[in-house]
Formats: structure tokens, sequence, C-alpha cells
């Protein structure tokens, strides 16, 4: 990545392709932000023997989908007539294997943003989405968007879930730095403090109170290096992630969710457990997943 005029860019995006027609709306929000800050575009795509021999009457395979060396020009071919419209050049890479594999042998995490699309009513959609889509999250130290929505306008209003750690902060300046001229709020999961001896209101209203003053630590820790926080708004709320972030969407603007890889607590747990695909799933706008290291 680079910096221009205080914002980190990427030098190149990666666009994940599974060659279906759900990755229409990964290509164009790609194609939007790669002209919006002048980075390569770049469509990446696995030869999964797998997904070519896949034949629900038990039919014989074609020759052509057991050779990968045949596969691929098929595969050039429908990706130059999709995008047969794009104003815009592109390189391609194209690779047997693997779709979670190809992709991360292919990403330069110095410079690169990840961008994938969903095809969830498809065969290799539901395994593209489940399997690959959470392996990237995990495993790349690139950021990673996931496209659900069309791309009409650069992304305008965005939440930055945040669990107050200190490595949570590269999320947030990131998510600035990339969109410098879209609003920008926090969103802050905090969970009740569960005691026998206590009212389940009572320990809903303490955690509120401790999440009250992990704020205001997190804002003095990160004044100085990041002097724009405290100007963000901020919902510090009792519950999940992913039902917050549902009930947030259909209330208010959303156009991008941004979560850190790793961290402590609700993300850490989130991101490190099973409701990492259930959240990116469930999430009705784009999301956004920037590594921590």
């Amino acid at each position: 990545m680079r910096s221009n005029d205080s914002c980190t860019i990427p030098d190149r995006l990666l666009l994940a392709t599974d060659l279906s027609a759900r990755c229409d709306r990964a290509l164009d929000r790609a194609a939007l932000l790669a002209s919006e800050w002048n980075a390569q575009l770049t469509l990446v795509h696995a030869l999964e023997p797998d997904i070519y021999a896949f034949s629900g009457d038990l039919e014989p395979v074609p020759s052509w989908r057991r050779d990968a060396t045949l596969r691929r020009p098929t595969a050039v071919k429908q990706i130059h007539q999709d995008l047969g419209s794009l104003d815009r050049d592109f390189d391609l890479i194209i690779e047997e294997g693997t779709a979670s594999d190809v992709i991360l042998q292919s990403v330069d995490d110095g410079r690169d943003l990840i961008v994938t699309g969903v095809a969830r009513n498809e065969t290799f959609g539901r395994m593209f989405f489940g399997g690959t889509v959470d392996r990237l999250a995990r495993a790349a130290k690139a950021p990673v968007l996931v496209v659900k929505e069309r791309a009409r306008d650069p992304y305008k209003d965005i939440v930055v879930a945040t669990d107050f750690s200190g490595e949570s902060i590269t999320a947030i300046g990131l998510t600035m730095g990339l969109f410098p001229d879209a609003r920008v709020t926090l969103l802050h999961c905090y969970q009740a403090v569960r005691s026998g001896m206590m009212a389940p209101s009572e320990g809903v209203e303490i955690g509120r109170q401790l999440a009250t003053g992990e704020y205001a630590d997190f804002i003095n820790a990160h004044s100085q290096s990041e002097p724009r926080l405290a100007q963000l708004p901020i919902f510090m709320e009792y519950g999940s992630v992913d039902s917050l972030i549902k009930a947030y969407a259909i209330d208010k603007k959303l156009d991008l969710v941004v979560l850190g890889s790793r961290g402590k607590n609700t993300i850490a747990r989130m991101l490190l457990g099973s409701t990492a695909e259930a959240t990116m799933a469930s999430a009705p706008s784009d999301v956004l997943v920037v590594p921590i290291k």
C-alpha cells in the first residue's frame, strides 16, 4: 500500500472470481475502487478439479473438464467476454488449485486488497463463501472486502466494529485512510456481567459502565496517534455484533462494515470462532476484514 495525502491506499485490487453472475457485483466495486485509488485491477480465478468434475447425474466427465490446461482457455475466454464492456485494463491470474490457496499465493500483503463476491445459490458459491471467504478472513495478510451490494456510488456510511483493544485502532485508521470522505461510526458490543447475586438488568448496566470506561481509556491511549478518533460517533450496545449490525442496517444508512481480524473479547471470539462466517454472511452490507498484525 502507498500513502497519498495521508490516505493509505492499495496499489492493487485482487478480485477473486468464480465466474458466476453474483461476482458481477464484486467486479463493479473493484473497478470503482481501482479508478478511485488509481490502483491496478487483477482478476484471480482458481481451476478447481472437484468443482469442474462435479456431475449431478453421475455421467462421465468430459475430457476438457478433467484437464486444467484445457479448462484454462475456456476460463480466459469467459472472463474477457464478461469484461468486454469494462473501461479499464486488468491482469489475469489463473492457476490450478483450491480458491483460497490460489488467492493467498497471489497476495502481496504490502500492496494488495482482496475483493470477493458471494454466490450462495450455486454449488461453487456455497463453498466459495463458506470456505474460501472464511479462510481468507482468517489467513490473509491483506484486507479482504466481501461485496454483497451493487456498487452504485463510493462508500458513504461505514461502521467499524471495535473492541477497544490497542490492535483495533489499526482497522479504524485504515478505514479513515481508505475512505476519507465517508461517515465513519464506531460500534462496540458489550456483554452483561453475570453473577448469581445480581439481577440480569443490573449485570447489563455494569457491562455498560465497564464499556464506557474502556472507551475513555481507548481515546486517551490513541488521541495523539489518531487525533480524529475522539470525533467519531460511537454506539455502545448490549448484544452480539451480527445482530446489532443487522439492526443498524435496517434503521440507519450502512454501506460497509469493517472488522479487525485480531483483538480481544467479542471481536476475537467472532473472527477466531464459528460466528465469523455467520457474521459475514448475515451482514446486509459489504464487509471489510482488516488483518491486525
